[in-house]
């Protein structure tokens, strides 16, 4: 997959360089970020490289010979405005044309706000990252709590491998709570961004994802009903087209509820994590799914099945993300790591 090159250009050099350097730690397989504190440094490296994107900082927007490149290669490269207070009356007419973002929020807001423009004025396809592609899908029958979080250590413990990319279909995962974050976009949006606009798909998830220990994951829906609405032929082609087009070597499918074209999706995956918890009680709901996907009819279906009881887990609380490191320390981490084969501990 072809990087996309982000140019950060401030005058504070600090802030650009720790703004591309998050940039390039995140997000390193797709994105290759440099960065300039210099109008001059910058202009000497545009002219013999092209960047994608270049977010203008203070020092820069307000440079001539900037402009001048900017109404030269405005259909080449992106440049949007990092905004920052300044008094809009001082900026040049032609930079407040430019998309703006808030250069004061949190690095992951300022991606997905710049991606956001991103999609909208790329054409060309991105292409999937080499290698085959994986899905992988996780159910709980009796609907455990702790399906979730055994999903998002999984996660965890693949992405040290590979790019993984995780989505939860649950009607009320909870995640809004329990990591303390507050989401523009969820997967309702990114379906139908991605659905309308097939060649953007990258882009599209690269707007709305988020980053937690390693792992790239779109928001859950906001509303859960929506889930049951959504036509089974649009489900597996949003998919296929996480497959194809995301750039992520393993999609991670969370699955709550039966969601129309469900055993459309688990057929799609190379392994599906029927999991459920000890006892008497959930013995009953993992009978009736065996029933059911035995009446599907599909052997192929039947091998892809591995059925795991979840290890019991400690709770306590434990606010925001300090809530995933709970639960990657924790039974639950350590069943996840072997499952996936990677060594218990911090290597």
């Amino acid at each position: 997959m072809k990087k996309i090159l982000i140019a950060v250009c401030d005058m504070d050099g600090s802030y650009g360089k720790k703004l591309g350097e998050w940039i390039s730690l995140q997000r390193g397989e797709r994105i290759m970020s440099v960065s300039f504190s210099s109008p001059e440094c910058f202009l000497e490296y545009h002219n013999c490289t092209k960047q994608d994107i270049v977010l203008l900082g203070r020092g820069f927007y307000d440079n001539p010979q900037i402009r001048e490149e900017i109404s030269v290669n405005a259909g080449e490269t992106l440049w949007v405005y990092l905004h920052d207070g300044e008094d809009e009356v001082q900026v040049a007419d032609s930079i407040c044309r430019l998309p703006r973002v808030e250069k004061y929020q949190p690095a992951q807001g300022i991606l997905r706000e710049v991606f956001s423009h991103y999609q909208q004025c790329e054409t060309c396809v991105p292409q999937g990252a080499g290698g085959e592609k994986e899905i992988i899908g996780v159910y709980s029958p009796g609907h455990s709590i702790w399906q979730t979080p055994f999903s998002l250590t999984y996660a965890q413990a693949l992405a040290q491998k590979e790019k993984v990319l995780y989505l939860n279909f649950q009607e009320c995962a909870g995640f809004q709570d329990w990591f303390c974050e507050e989401y523009e976009r969820d997967l309702l949006d990114v379906m139908y961004l991605c659905l309308s606009n097939e060649i953007n798909v990258a882009h599209c998830v690269s707007g709305a994802s988020y980053s937690m220990e390693g792992i790239d994951y779109i928001p859950p829906a906001k509303d859960g009903v929506c889930l049951g609405e959504i036509s089974s032929e649009d489900y597996v082609k949003f998919v296929r087209l996480l497959e194809k087009r995301s750039g992520y070597r393993i999609i991670l499918l969370d699955f709550g509820m039966m969601v129309p074209g469900f055993f459309q999706m688990l057929s799609m995956c190379s392994k599906v994590y029927i999991v459920s918890e000890t006892g008497e009680l959930p013995k009953a709901p993992l009978l009736q799914f065996r029933q059911i996907a035995e009446r599907q009819k599909d052997a192929q279906l039947e091998d892809k099945l591995e059925y795991l009881s979840l290890p019991s887990v400690n709770t306590g609380a434990c606010p925001g993300t300090g809530k995933m490191q709970q639960w990657l320390w924790g039974t639950i981490g350590d069943f996840s790591r072997r499952l996936s084969g990677v060594s218990c501990g911090t290597d």
